[in-house]
């Protein structure tokens, strides 16, 4: 299984950072330099943006740059002779026992198309549990919106079919890949390592600068209050419903629900 890291040309002190974090497991990895969003020519921004995005708010630059890399490193899957690879950003930290997820394969169930690493800290809904390639992690089957793409990995199949999806920007990275209700989760088999084997680290984000900035400028053009009420009821009311049968009325899903054999819980990273 290779591994993956995304690093701008600029960010020598995180490429230093994260490669002792991969020298000190004992795992090499291949250096995917990183699209500067900030960099990137107005006309090409909107030529690469989805005419009909999903997406509510406007996209930083820098989260048109990590789509981009993101997708950059997603065709290196593509095109590997791996069954699997894995995908990190630069500002992670990896657990301990990193090394057994990250060495082969063995241990991934034959029906993943996704295995996410990291945690957002969000609730989450989890199908029951299978062990883990080392004591005391599991892995499951993750059932409901779980962002962050700061580690994961992706079958090669996977990878395929999630490449021809990523010629127009529609939403950052990880709503595209994770979220089941704008993203391509719902056609994905993703599942979620318990604990998570990586986790991202304090370090200053130019993409979530970014964010924050076009936030504010999306403010100014925000739809009026009752409008902004009623789509806030509308999400809750999604996520009531999703907590009893994920929007699905397939008969088998909906028994694993009622059956007791799921759970909702935040995924913990221990270093």
């Amino acid at each position: 299984m290779k591994c993956f890291v995304i690093n701008l040309d600029r960010s020598a002190e995180r490429l230093a950072r994260i490669g002792e974090e991969f020298n000190h497991i004992g795992v090499p990895f291949v250096r995917v330099p990183a699209v500067d969003g900030r960099l990137l020519p107005a006309d090409e921004i909107a030529a690469l943006k989805d005419p009909a995005p999903r997406w509510m708010f406007p996209l930083a630059a820098a989260e048109i740059g990590a789509f981009l890399s993101h997708r950059n490193c997603i065709r290196l899957a593509a095109e590997s002779d791996d069954d699997y690879a894995a995908i990190f950003e630069d500002d992670v930290t990896l657990a301990g026992n990193a090394v057994r997820f990250l060495k082969n394969g063995d241990w991934i169930p034959r029906d993943a198309d996704v295995v996410k690493l990291d945690t957002h800290g969000r609730q989450v809904l989890l199908d029951s549990f299978k062990p883990g390639p080392v004591e005391a992690s599991r892995i499951a089957r993750l059932r409901t919106t779980h962002y962050c793409t700061a580690g994961y990995i992706v079958s090669r199949a996977a990878a395929q079919r999630i490449l021809a999806r990523l010629d127009r920007i529609s939403a950052p990275i990880d709503v595209f890949i994770f979220d089941f209700d704008i993203g391509m989760a719902r056609d994905l088999t993703i599942y979620q390592t318990v604990p998570a084997i990586c986790g991202q680290v304090e370090l200053d984000s130019v993409q979530k600068a970014d964010r924050k900035q076009a936030r504010r400028v999306s403010d100014e053009c925000r739809p009026p209050y009752p409008v902004r009420t009623a789509r806030k009821i509308l999400r809750r009311a999604r996520r009531l419903l999703m907590r009893t049968t994920h929007y699905s009325l397939d008969p088998s899903k909906l028994w694993v629900t009622l059956s007791g054999k799921q759970s909702w819980m935040r995924v913990p990273f221990r270093k």
